[in-house]
């Protein structure tokens, strides 16, 4: 139970920690087949820290081994993040499942697990990289000691020395020593990272087991399967092998491949060949567009395409972290490398590759001269950023006045990667007019809507699959779904990209310096982002948006921030007076101060959420008040409060945000009340018996009170009658009776008949009125308040609410007098006020 509760925790503290709250990992499921990208990445090729069904860029992989070396030697532009390790586990589901156990603790060597082959632990069969043919090396790097008072430090092993080395003292207990084993497998490499600190000095040493030269292993071989002797040929075969012939052949007969392997200085190159097809498209494209002949599109202007698809050293995919910028052999030209996982479910290839956005189809392959990765296109020469790009074309004129009003501009001209979703200008006119308008002019959330369209890493159209869904999340942490259809038979084109299902990717993988763009034909709009208006429209508001809009309020509406809206449903206003306007004489509504007053008496200030909202009096717009109540419809748990009103009228739909405000639906509108409850009375002739009551009861400054809430009980004048009718005449009681009659129909509450729900015994619900008799409130047909059936519920007021009922509430006896007569009830008759009982 102690080790349930510990790993709890460790869980827990992990999902707090900033690496899991920021990591925006993107997924792939095999059934469902969900995709994603992000920037964290896994540390191995056979196993992982991160679920199987998580598709993430290699980015912050950390890969410590001798290759890693060559990499750095050729790159520039990537800031190298620090090794974490977690506890890496092993993926049994992977096509390449490592059946060994790594610790976390020093205690156990790495021979623990394997001495028990035979007995369930480790595995009686042994890997490659205990087999022949494997080559090791090692690599160790110490950590700064710990510092103490003086000049004293402590060394690894825990002793403590002075500034010339000597040793001052040597612990003999309370020594730290802790230590993390981690081991990441790669088609032909297996590489194990221990960190031991010890008493606060921390050591790295990082082995690596890999194929000697001349030997490897098939691409997702079996574990055991030993490295063995591949046949290395020259360049030109190896190409020729991977159906690369011609990028090789044309390099040589302009005389640039010699040049680059001359240049090498006799160490290995990195060459990043288009394959045969995508060659012989890219140099009919390019004769065609320079009108030149073959010897000199090979000699001259095609040198630098040459050289661009050259690298010092060898690189291996294996050990290029996401977003690398290799430095190719062209002067100021780079190669953006892109990995993205895929699970193993799939039964594809771990990992795809991407080189300045063109698929790497065939990686790693070795030659006498050079590394070699095949290429599914031709990588040509960056000189623009995102943001150059998008000035340049003719058909995003729009975006990019919108762009650059907002200032978003700068971030498509940094150096950090980025992905934009450009939707053309004959997007915008697919607009609803309020969200076209607030866009153009770059005002309210206008940088919501453009954020929804930036991702802050490369991605490219190669991260996506035939029928599977791609997640990634954008600038706003929303995510974005991305399907990309199933290619039909006999076809050639690539399958099409839709985006939330909403827009259709045009044109794919636009490289820039910093990043790349895709072209889209539809505006993705974000909840976020939506002007008021655009908003009322998608909830199917649509009655009070017209009168908004008939009242030539809608843009002051949009303008709006911090604000939360309370919009009746067309079912609430459908038969109101103003609706039969709306229909009858629109031009009557155009800058009409009441209507007007109606809609502001809708919107209070600041935006509030129904995690928010408590019991109090807030100001419209309009200036007057609405009051907010909440209820519980719970039996049981009564202090739960699920149920909201807004003077009286009940959310049914809420939370729904738009730029800077929210809206909550209500299912019925508000109407400002004029009159305080002692008023409400007076002007009503139906309750003038009522009335006449709380003035003998000399009650009426209470009823008057502007500072107080209560809930008022009225009888109708009906309702005296028929009960003077079934009693005899009792003599006059005294003031403190008639008093306590009034009071029992008062509550210093305010109870709207939302907040009554039907209650059975023993979950019997009350309230207190101001005499201190507590009333049973239920529910059947209607709502119930002891004997009172209420008959017209919530007629609102400025110090409360009256509910009319049907019956006159008595005042239970106390305990005591439980079994005397009934008690006599005021009542006043036809004419003049008598007392019946």
């Amino acid at each position: 139970m102690l080790r349930l509760w510990a790993s709890l925790l460790l869980v827990c503290a992990a999902q707090a920690s900033p690496f899991y709250s920021d990591d925006r990992s993107n997924s792939i499921s095999s059934a469902d087949n969900e995709i994603s990208s992000s920037e964290s990445y896994s540390n191995s090729y056979g196993s992982d820290s991160i679920s199987d069904t998580e598709f993430v860029p290699l980015e912050q992989q950390g890969r410590h081994d001798a290759a890693a070396a060559a990499v750095a030697a050729t790159t520039q532009g990537v800031e190298q993040k620090p090794f974490t390790v977690d506890a890496i586990t092993t993926d049994v589901n992977s096509p390449n499942p490592a059946v060994f156990f790594q610790q976390s603790f020093p205690f156990f060597g790495n021979e623990f697990f394997n001495s028990f082959g035979g007995f369930g632990f480790g595995n009686s069969q042994e890997p490659w990289w205990k087999g022949p043919n494997v080559c090791t090396e090692k690599e160790e790097s110490d950590g700064a000691t710990t510092e103490t008072d003086g000049d004293e430090a402590v060394d690894s092993f825990g002793q403590e020395r002075d500034g010339a080395g000597n040793v001052v003292r040597s612990p003999l207990f309370g020594q730290f020593h802790f230590s993390v084993n981690s081991c990441a497998e790669k088609p032909n490499k297996h590489v194990c990272t221990k960190i031991v600190n010890q008493n606060g000095k921390k050591k790295m040493v990082t082995m690596t087991r890999q194929c000697c030269y001349g030997y490897g292993r098939p691409r997702n071989a079996d574990f055991t399967v030993p490295c063995e002797k591949i046949e290395i040929k020259d360049i030109a075969a190896t190409a020729a092998d991977m159906g690369a012939q011609q990028f090789i052949e044309s390099a040589k007969s302009a005389g640039e491949l010699g040049n680059m392997l001359s240049n090498s200085q006799g160490k290995k190159l990195t060459l990043f060949v288009p394959n045969d097809a995508a060659f012989q498209e890219y140099r009919s494209q390019h004769q065609q567009e320079n009108n030149v002949d073959d010897s000199k599109g090979e000699g001259s202007q095609m040198s630098s395409i040459f050289k661009l698809h050259s690298v010092q050293g060898e690189v291996e995919l294996e050990d290029v972290p996401n977003e690398k910028l290799l430095q190719s052999e062209l002067t100021g030209q780079k190669i953006r490398i892109n990995t993205y996982q895929l699970p193993p479910a799939l039964g594809l290839e771990p990992y795809r590759y991407a080189a300045n956005c063109v698929p790497i189809v065939q990686h790693d392959k070795l030659s006498e001269q050079a590394l070699v990765h095949t290429l599914n296109g031709v990588l040509k020469p960056l000189t623009k950023n995102v943001m150059d790009l998008i000035r340049e074309r003719a058909d995003m004129s729009i975006m990019r006045t919108v762009l650059e009003k907002t200032n978003i501009s700068a971030l498509l001209e940094g150096d950090k990667p980025v992905t934009i979703f450009v939707p053309t200008d004959a997007a915008f006119d697919k607009l609803e007019p309020h969200l076209r308008r607030a866009l153009k002019e770059g005002r309210g959330c206008a940088s919501n809507i453009l954020k929804n369209h930036i991702l802050d890493l490369t991605f490219c159209s190669l991260a996506t699959l035939p029928g599977a869904k791609t997640t990634t999340y954008n600038l706003l942490g929303e995510p974005l779904l991305l399907n990309r259809t199933k290619q039909v038979a006999n076809q050639t084109e690539p399958s099409a990209i839709y985006i939330n299902n909403a827009a259709k990717i045009l044109d794919a993988d636009i490289m820039g310096t910093n990043g790349v763009l895709h072209v889209i034909d539809t505006i993705l709009p974000t909840d976020s982002a939506l002007p008021m208006t655009t908003l009322l429209s998608q909830k199917n508001i649509t009655i009070f948006k017209r009168l908004l809009e008939a009242s030539g309020l809608d843009y002051q509406f949009d303008d709006m921030d911090n604000v939360t809206v309370f919009a009746p449903t067309d079912k609430a206003l459908q038969h109101s007076e103003w609706a039969r306007k709306l229909a009858e004489e629109p031009e009557s509504l155009k800058d009409n101060k009441d209507l007007a007053e109606f809609l502001n008496y809708h919107v209070i200030k600041p935006m509030i959420k129904t995690c928010d909202l408590s019991e109090s009096l807030l100001p419209t717009v309009a200036g007057s008040n609405v009051r907010l109540n909440l209820y519980s419809t719970h039996a049981l748990f009564s202090d739960v409060m699920n149920r909201a009103t807004v003077n009286c009228a009940r959310l049914v739909h809420f939370d729904d945000e738009s730029c800077g405000s929210v809206l909550h639906q209500l299912d019925r509108p508000l109407t400002a009340p004029k009159n305080n409850l002692l008023q409400s009375l007076e002007a009503n002739p139906n309750y003038s018996k009522f009335l006449e009551l709380v003035r003998k009861a000399n009650l009426t400054h209470l009823l008057a009170n502007e500072s107080d809430s209560f809930t008022l009980l009225v009888p109708k004048n009906d309702v005296f009658e028929e009960f003077s009718e079934s009693t005899e005449t009792k003599p006059a009681q005294s003031q403190a009776e008639l008093e306590a009659q009034v009071k029992t129909h008062i509550v210093n509450d305010v109870v709207c008949c939302a907040g009554i729900i039907p209650t059975n015994w023993p979950f019997v619900r009350s309230i207190e009125s101001i005499s201190g008799q507590h009333l049973r409130i239920t529910r059947d047909r209607r709502p119930k308040i002891e004997n009172a059936g209420v008959t017209k519920c919530d007629l609102i007021a400025t110090n409360g609410i009256l509910h009319e009922i049907n019956d006159i509430i008595v005042p239970r006896s106390p305990p005591a007098q439980q079994h005397r007569p009934r008690p006599h009830i005021y009542q006043p008759p036809r004419g003049d006020f008598d007392v019946f009982f």
